[in-house]
């Protein structure tokens, strides 16, 4: 959690000045307006917020709730992992998750801000899912078919596909297919580049079918929030709706708990199911 927090002070940093084009290194933390450089003390995550009672220590510019819940939610989303590694007997994968993890939290903000996705985050994250899994590729010797999927073919024929690669090219792949449809069916753009690479990236962490149920779930999400923000007269039907927050969230809920989605993904189906049958 600790570790967690520290992380998101640094993500906050990035949060602020990726958008600007800005270094993220240097210069040191400073308040934006008056350009005082923060002490140590001042950079405590979660206590130096509080201490300082939500303003800049010199000029008194009120300082943003942003910065307080992204320290307290990266140190409560690493827990989290730490935890469900834990459980599952896969504490080599944590630093990975870790790296994506902080990327998923940047963009979130970044996207719903800004409505643009830095490259430099996704590539970070896809390169942490790309050496997770080529990690699982590498522990078949050990666990057979670990990190393999099956691509079948016609006849019964058919040859081991790493996961991570299958995701990724499904993760870009479905974002591609809703980008071709909205320009041919609406004459418009409905996916901006960032979320086609987010979608890779997310899919090369997942694997493709749970990347699947992913994207899903984030589309009947967008599709349920724009609906009631155009009910209550917030958007108009043009409007450009950020989808990096929608992907974001429904990642973080299947890297944190899988089987407890799926389980309910697949009740609802069956529920569906007997309810059209017995209609029918």
């Amino acid at each position: 959690f600790l570790t967690g927090t520290a992380v998101g002070s640094f993500l906050n940093v990035c949060i602020w000045r990726m958008p600007r084009e800005e270094s993220v290194v240097k210069p040191p933390s400073h308040c934006p307006k008056c350009k005082h450089q923060l002490s140590a003390l001042e950079l405590i995550p979660l206590i130096s917020f509080l201490w300082l009672g939500r303003r800049c220590r010199k000029c008194k510019t009120p300082i943003s709730w942003r910065y307080f819940i992204v320290e307290l939610i990266t140190g409560l989303v690493f827990l989290g992992l730490f935890l469900a590694c834990f459980s599952t007997d896969r504490l080599w994968e944590l630093p990975f998750y870790l790296i994506f993890a902080a990327c998923l939290v940047a963009i979130f903000l970044i996207d719903l801000e800004h409505m643009i996705i830095p490259d430099e985050l996704v590539i970070a994250a896809g390169a942490a899912a790309t050496i997770k899994g080529l990690g699982e590729v590498l522990r078949f010797v050990e666990v057979p078919d670990r990190g393999l999927v099956r691509i079948g073919l016609p006849g019964g024929w058919g040859f081991p596909f790493p996961e991570f690669i299958a995701g990724a090219i499904l993760g870009a792949g479905f974002f591609i297919a809703v980008e071709l449809f909205s320009r041919l069916l609406f004459r418009k753009e409905g996916m901006g580049g960032g979320d086609m690479k987010l979608g890779a990236a997310i899919g090369a962490l997942l694997g493709p079918a749970t990347a699947l149920l992913s994207f899903g779930l984030a589309v009947a999400a967008g599709a349920a929030i724009g609906i009631v923000l155009i009910i209550g007269r917030r958007k108009k039907r043009v409007d450009y709706m950020p989808f990096g927050p929608f992907m974001v969230v429904t990642a973080f809920v299947l890297m944190l708990a899988p089987g407890p989605v799926w389980a309910w993904v697949t009740a609802a189906w069956n529920w569906w199911l007997s309810t059209w049958t017995t209609s029918s």
